[in-house]
């Protein structure tokens, strides 16, 4: 309550009227506009005579009227006009008419008597003022007179090559006032200055001729509106018009004309002549006689240029008059008020202290961010030379940055085209994509969820590989999970080598098994079939007991081949290798399993012409080919189908033979391809491994694709199958050039083998014993038979020696069989050795004994045994 009373009383205070204003007369005041609201030079005026009135002693009802003479005829609007005042005025009174420009002078000239009379009239901008405009009395103002000459010496100065002016104005009455003003102030020239009027010609035609203006001409400018159409332009947008269409110079002695074109001149201030006339209009106000206020026929002018045009032309501030204004020049550090100025000083010490903190604060900032950005340029070389795939995400799984190694194997060129793109965007094997987010997910709830994950996947180029992958979250300072980051390891050339390797360690240990039982498997069978061949001569051709022998004797030769064919996938030889053309072979291959394909079968064939010859085993080779045309023959079997057989050179990539674990190269590639149901994803693996099939039992072995692998391997060469999109399935087999190598096959011994040659034969195998030796009696020789090693070279060491051939077995207790040739050779150096063994490594065995001269693999039989003989005895010859 303590503090209410003084806050009353200081608000009643405030709202007390002041005694000044109470005090203030009112007058009336009518302000009679030639032109419109817009026109500068009138509104200038307007400015003028407003400060004045609202700075004198009196409260001022101005009421403003624009008459439009600019827009409109004023001869066409004059009755309007009158009628609108006589019904707007009638009832007031007014105590004072200002009136601008000459046609509101006229106006009110003319009617005053109807409108205000008895009023006291106060003109200014008016042209061309007579004495008998005045005669009539209680009227005072301004006369609109501008000094010419002083404008006109300027421009002849500055530019002493012009002699030709060119007035341009309209046709109202102001401007026809003007035109005659300048037409008096011209006439004391003479000769040297001739003078054009453009005061009826539109605004496009003006700009059409200032544009074709010779370089002698300069323009003097007279305000005028002009009307385009629907389109009303200023004074102001005419001079442009005219500044931007022409180089002459423009001049002018209107003040509000300098800053749209005009380079200056003397001029005339609208702002001034309304002060006066208002000044005037107070004094009248204030009790004086109209009549006694003289007229004031010069208000004076100053000299204006426009530093804009002054640069245009050429000139300097050092050719104008003394005492010039510059509008538009640069503003002079010096002419600032003291005050802006020592703030400016001040302020700019301030800034400058300020400044050198800043220099200091950056210098150090730049000194962090170098180091920043030096480790940061020190992480990404880390990174970038990291062989790992490295990826980093935030909790919305869009990537915050990856390295090289991650953008080059996914196909992105730049790692910085990966960041704030999803794993969908980056990844386009849809099923890692999935995983992987799932995988995201984990980490960041368990850090062991992922660890050491391989999977398999398409990279950037579709081919297929396998990443072992690690996921971990990524953590801020305060332990708050904020990311996940990725490492990935490609895996695929260990992946594939693990695959090789498994698949020989597979091989390598079904040969062991192979190795062991084919000695023993196979002289079983050799007694048989030797057995059953000494039977066979014994038995009437046409008897039952016959055919029931040649049965066993077949089949005894089917188990010795299914031996071959394990020996063939587990332990390959590489006897009979020699320069192969293989799309002869193929072509041999093919044409007899066309013989046999059903109608609902095509087979085509490609081979590409001048082959280069494979180093290989021709009936390996045939083989090959023929299982690989069977297993499409039995995937077609039941729906038909396409079998298509390719032969062509094709050079391989290192990371295509790497794969395969062959040298990269050219190659001579092996097509056989299908359009059946295809191979099972899952069992792709598995197609290779002896005794696989997915055949009845009485349709295969299981042997046909191992045997085909193990040949491959022997040869040097790659296998790869390849499933076709929409079925079927190709196998790609690929086989190195022979260069460089004869491509002549070496002659086979041939020619009469020895009549009565005599023959030790060792064999520890009891069977055999007694059935070799009569086999080889019944050809004509004479046998000698022991069963164990010490006991043919005790027969041997005769002299001289009594034998013409040796044949051993390989595998013998307490010495082989190359040990005893290798004896032999010291003691009878010309006794020639055929070796006999069920193991295809004999031939490698005996490869560095030269008295070895022919090797017999078991089972044999009395063709296999003469032709193992006539060579050997051939060469002895």
């Amino acid at each position: 309550m303590t503090y209410l009373m003084p806050l009353v009383f200081l608000v009643l205070v405030c709202l007390a009227p002041s005694p000044g204003l109470a005090e203030m007369a009112k007058k009336n005041v009518l302000y009679l506009n030639s032109y419109h609201r817009g026109y500068k030079w009138s509104d200038d005026i307007f400015d003028g005579i407003r400060s004045v009135l609202e700075a004198g002693p009196y409260k001022i009802d101005l009421q403003i009227e624009y008459m439009d003479a600019k827009k409109y005829n004023y001869e066409d609007v004059t009755g309007m006009l009158l009628r609108l005042y006589k019904e707007k005025f009638r009832g007031e009174r007014f105590d004072v008419v200002l009136v601008s420009d000459n046609d509101a002078f006229n106006f009110a000239r003319h009617y005053r008597d109807e409108l205000f009379p008895g009023v006291p009239l106060v003109f200014c901008g008016v042209n061309a003022l007579a004495p008998e405009e005045l005669a009539v009395g209680n009227i005072t103002g301004v006369n609109e007179h501008f000094d010419l000459s002083l404008t006109l010496d300027v421009a002849r100065r500055l530019h002493p090559d012009k002699r030709h002016m060119v007035v341009v104005g309209d046709a109202s009455t102001a401007g026809l006032a003007i035109k005659q003003q300048v037409e008096e102030a011209v006439s004391s020239y003479g000769p040297d200055l001739s003078v054009d009027y453009w005061t009826h010609i539109s605004l496009a035609e003006v700009l059409a001729r200032v544009a074709k203006l010779p370089s002698e001409t300069f323009l003097f400018f007279i305000p005028y509106y002009q009307t385009m159409g629907d389109n009303f332009y200023t004074a102001e947008e005419v001079v442009s018009a005219i500044y931007t269409h022409s180089s002459v110079p423009i001049y002018t002695a209107w003040e509000f004309l300098i800053g749209h074109g005009a380079v200056g001149g003397h001029v005339l201030s609208g702002f001034l002549h309304g002060q006066t006339a208002a000044a005037m209009a107070l004094d009248i106000l204030a009790g004086r006689s109209t009549d006694s206020i003289k007229v004031l026929y010069d208000v004076g002018g100053e000299f204006v240029f426009d530093h804009i045009a002054m640069t245009r032309l050429g000139l300097t501030e050092g050719m104008l008059p003394r005492g010039s204004r510059i509008i538009n020049a640069p503003k002079a550090f010096y002419e600032m008020p003291k005050e802006l100025f020592w703030t400016i000083m001040v302020s700019f010490a301030l800034l400058l202290v300020v400044t050198v903190f800043l220099v200091f604060a950056m210098l150090e900032r730049r000194k962090v961010e170098r180091k920043i950005k030096d480790q940061l340029a020190f992480q990404e070389t880390l990174m970038d030379t990291v062989p790992q795939l490295l990826s980093w995400k935030d909790m919305n799984g869009r990537y915050l940055g990856a390295n090289r190694a991650f953008a080059e194997f996914f196909g992105h060129g730049d790692s910085s085209s990966i960041v704030s793109r999803t794993t969908s965007e980056v990844i386009d094997d849809l099923e890692y994509v999935r995983w992987a987010m799932a995988g995201d997910q984990q980490a960041m709830h368990d850090p062991e969820a992922v660890r050491k994950v391989r999977r398999k996947l398409a990279d950037g180029s579709g081919a297929q590989a396998w990443l072992e992958v690690n996921k971990v979250p990524i953590r801020d300072q305060s332990g708050r999970v904020v990311g996940v980051l990725s490492t990935a390891e490609n895996i695929t050339k260990e992946h594939n080598l693990e695959k090789q390797l498994l698949q020989s360690q597979k091989m390598e240990a079904i040969g062991t098994l192979a190795g062991g039982i084919a000695h023993d498997f196979n002289n079983i069978l050799t007694s048989i079939i030797n057995s059953t061949e000494l039977a066979l001569s014994d038995v009437e051709p046409d008897s039952v007991t016959r055919r029931d022998l040649e049965r066993v004797l077949k089949a005894a030769r089917r188990g010795g081949r299914v031996v071959k064919q394990i020996l063939a996938f587990s332990r390959p030889s590489t006897e009979g290798f020699r320069p192969t053309d293989a799309g002869a072979v193929v072509a041999e291959a093919l044409g007899l399993l066309e013989a046999s394909m059903p109608s609902n079968i095509e087979v085509r064939s490609r081979v590409a012409p001048d082959l280069p010859c494979v180093l290989a085993d021709p009936t390996q080779l045939h083989q090959v080919a023929m299982n690989l045309f069977t297993n499409a023959f039995h995937a077609l079997r039941e729906t038909g189908g396409v079998i298509e057989a390719r032969v062509g050179q094709m050079a391989l990539a290192e990371d295509e033979a790497t794969a395969m674990g062959i040298e990269p190269g050219e190659h001579v590639c092996l097509c056989i391809e299908d359009n059946g149901p295809g191979i099972p994803p899952e069992i792709l693996d598995k197609i290779f491994d002896p005794f696989f099939s997915t055949k009845d039992k009485t349709e295969g072995t299981g042997l046909g694709l191992a045997v085909v692998h193990g040949i491959v391997r022997s040869h040097r060469g790659g296998l790869r199958v390849l499933p076709k999109p929409g079925g079927g399935i190709v196998f790609e087999v690929f086989l190195p050039l022979a260069e460089g190598i004869d491509s002549e096959s070496p002659a086979r011994p041939t020619g009469p083998v020895l009549p009565g040659g005599r023959i030790l034969f060792v064999e520890d195998d009891r069977d055999q014993l007694e059935s070799t030796p009569r086999l080889l009696e019944s050809m004509g020789y004479r046998v000698t038979a022991a069963d164990a090693p010490d006991q043919a070279l005790a027969l041997a060491e005769a002299l001289p020696c009594p034998f013409d051939l040796l044949i051993t077995d390989y595998d013998m207790p307490g010495m082989s069989g190359t040990q005893l040739a290798r004896r032999l050779g010291e003691i009878a150096p010309l006794l020639p050795v055929v070796l006999v063994s069920g193991r295809e490594d004999a031939a490698s065995a005996a490869v560095l004994l030269p008295n070895i001269r022919q090797v017999v693999i078991k089972p044999y039989d009395k063709d296999d045994l003469a032709a193992a003989i006539a060579g050997a005895l051939k060469v002895t010859k």
